[in-house]
């Protein structure tokens, strides 16, 4: 539009100079040609003006005529925006529209159900993982306290070896720590009235704890030279407070935890009458059996007594809960194979855990070699939230 009023312009000024020209002309030229021109009436101009205004008109009254570009020639649904997801929540994740392509490229699988995710075995291979899918039901779980227990020699399984008389010692066979089979010669000693030299062995199996005499020593009659423990079995004493011993019977399980984590079981043999003025305690006795080094006398451990029992509404064995990235889930069969069910968990005693939420009675779950499905998970990489709503 600016164009077109420039090129007007500039025709009404050569028009307006044309006619002043021609006045000019008509004034200052008296010649034949000029008088002819004026009295035909013919139109002037100065030369080369009126080429001018022609193509100006022409640019300015017709429409702009594009030649097509032959990089452009391509059909206009190569400019149809590309159907690819969009990430409209600046999360990093596509969001899902009804184009159906944006699933195909993820094998397939629906990200609402995430049903790919299933861990599945073929039966060969099920079989000999030893899985065992339980269905969920209630339970007790024992409610289990804690107390300070030692280590002791099983003194009902200890023996002292002394001699029959006031003697001499005249040989020494065996040192602390021997171990001895009952029957073996411990040492040789001499009679002092009778001069007699005779010999005291080991009264039981065991090993030698204590050794009190040497070689030209006289032994009096009844002296303790040796004594010999059988440490396969040990006295475990628990220190009782006073407001639980009512709650402990004998014959009631208990369950030791060494300092390096090893465990030992026992029952309760023997619970005392009185308080110990050193430590205002109650004395519970178990007796343990084949107890590891850990337990050896005189260590220290910690004593767990299930004390009383809660009813779940579902329990479950703990094996069959596993925890993957700090959440707590049970694996649970489905059509597209066993799937991590996040759980809420309770009370807990060394054999079941209490399921407050994620699991009811009478569904099914997986109750031995839910471990095996963990590593299976963790190390193919897989969504642990699988089958779930996020």
């Amino acid at each position: 539009m600016k164009q077109y009023w420039i090129i007007t312009l500039l025709g009404l000024a050569v028009a307006v100079f044309g006619q002043q020209a021609e006045k000019d002309m008509e004034v200052d030229c008296d010649c034949p040609s000029c008088r002819e021109k004026a009295a035909s009436g013919k139109e002037f101009s100065l030369p080369g003006l009126q080429g001018l205004d022609a193509a100006n008109d022409e640019q300015v009254l017709q429409p702009a005529q594009v030649e097509p570009d032959q990089d452009h020639s391509h059909d206009h649904a190569d400019h149809e925006p590309e159907a690819v997801p969009h990430d409209h929540d600046g999360d990093g994740v596509p969001d899902h529209g009804d184009d159906a392509h944006a699933h195909d490229s993820h094998d397939g699988h629906d990200h609402g159900a995430h049903a790919a995710e299933g861990i599945t075995f073929t039966q060969e291979v099920f079989e000999k993982t030893g899985i065992r899918v339980h269905e969920a039901e209630g339970g007790s779980i024992a409610k289990t306290s804690s107390f300070p227990a030692e280590i002791k020699l099983n003194r009902d399984r200890t023996a002292a070896v002394s001699p029959r008389y006031a003697s001499i010692v005249r040989q020494v066979f065996a040192e602390i720590g021997d171990t001895v089979r009952k029957g073996d010669v411990l040492a040789s000693l001499e009679n002092r009235e009778t001069m007699a030299v005779y010999t005291v062995a080991a009264p039981q199996d065991g090993v030698i704890i204590s050794k009190d005499l040497a070689v030209g020593e006289i032994a009096a009659d009844g002296k303790v030279l040796y004594e010999v423990a059988d440490l396969s079995t040990v006295w475990a004493d628990i220190s009782i407070f006073p407001q639980y011993q009512h709650k402990l019977r004998k014959g009631m399980p208990v369950g030791f935890i060494a300092h390096d984590g090893h465990t030992a079981r026992g029952t309760i043999k023997y619970i005392s009458p009185i308080v110990s003025e050193q430590t205002r305690t109650f004395t519970a006795r178990c007796v343990l059996e084949g107890a590891r080094d850990d337990f050896s006398p005189g260590a220290f451990v910690r004593a767990r007594i299930d004390l009383e029992t809660v009813d779940a509404q579902v329990a479950v064995p703990r094996e069959a809960v596993q925890t993957i990235e700090g959440e707590n889930v049970v694996f649970v069969p489905s059509p597209q194979g066993f799937i991590a069910a996040p759980v809420k968990t309770g009370l807990a005693d060394d054999m079941n855990v209490e399921i407050k939420a994620g699991l009811n009675p009478g569904d099914r779950f997986v109750a031995v070699g839910a471990f095996v499905l963990k590593a299976q998970m963790v190390t193919s990489g897989m969504d642990p939230h699988a089958g779930h709503g996020h």
